[in-house]
């Protein structure tokens, strides 16, 4: 499941967005983006990395979804133990001769339903967790998109690229570099994000 969160973190924010700091962000102030003839286009572009590292919302978000992965592990570590508790315990005494054949056949059965309800929580409780996981990450990815486009528009940014590790770029100058200017874009973005995020 923990795979899972940073695999879908990583797949779904390579759709959208990067960054580095923390500060005070003045909207009205454009970024200090170096210019790249390239024709008419200004290009730039954002770590992966540092979006995950420093977006505060998404941060935020990911926090949520890894305590409701550690209780939900919790659960099932509890469940688990119960049922091998219950197991060892009358195995025991199963051992020593202590039980009919038909306390055995019940407690079988209690066993296997013991089992049984580890199985369906984690598919059921474990699937929907997953689900929770890929929805959110989709949708902050889908967040940072709208708002990647609006940080270009208010810095005449013709083209952002994302520049992540094993990505489509091996290499781009580091003066075309804004990604602390994004993050900190996003950051201030943050109210707005969540606000479109809950209706």
């Amino acid at each position: 499941m923990n795979k899972f969160l940073t695999l879908a973190t990583i797949a779904l924010i390579t759709l959208a967005s990067c960054g580095d700091k923390k500060k005070e962000v003045n909207e009205t102030t454009p970024a200090k983006v170096q210019e790249v003839k390239a024709g008419n286009l200004k290009m730039g572009f954002y770590y992966q990395d540092s979006l995950n590292a420093n977006f505060t919302f998404l941060k935020e978000e990911r926090t949520k979804l890894e305590a409701k992965q550690k209780s939900f592990q919790n659960e099932v570590d509890r469940l688990t133990g119960e049922y091998q508790a219950y197991v060892e315990r009358n195995g025991k005494k199963a051992d020593r001769g202590e039980f009919a054949q038909v306390e055995l056949q019940s407690i079988q059965q209690k066993a296997m339903s013991m089992q049984q309800k580890i199985g369906d929580y984690q598919q059921n409780r474990g699937g929907a967790l997953e689900k929770e996981a890929f929805d959110k990450m989709e949708e902050i990815s889908k967040k940072v998109e709208v708002y990647s486009q609006e940080f270009c528009e208010k810095n005449n940014i013709s083209i952002l690229m994302l520049h992540a590790k094993g990505g489509q770029f091996g290499y781009i100058k580091p003066n075309m570099d804004v990604t602390s200017e994004f993050i900190e874009f996003l950051n201030a973005k943050q109210d707005e994000i969540k606000k479109d995020m809950e209706e």
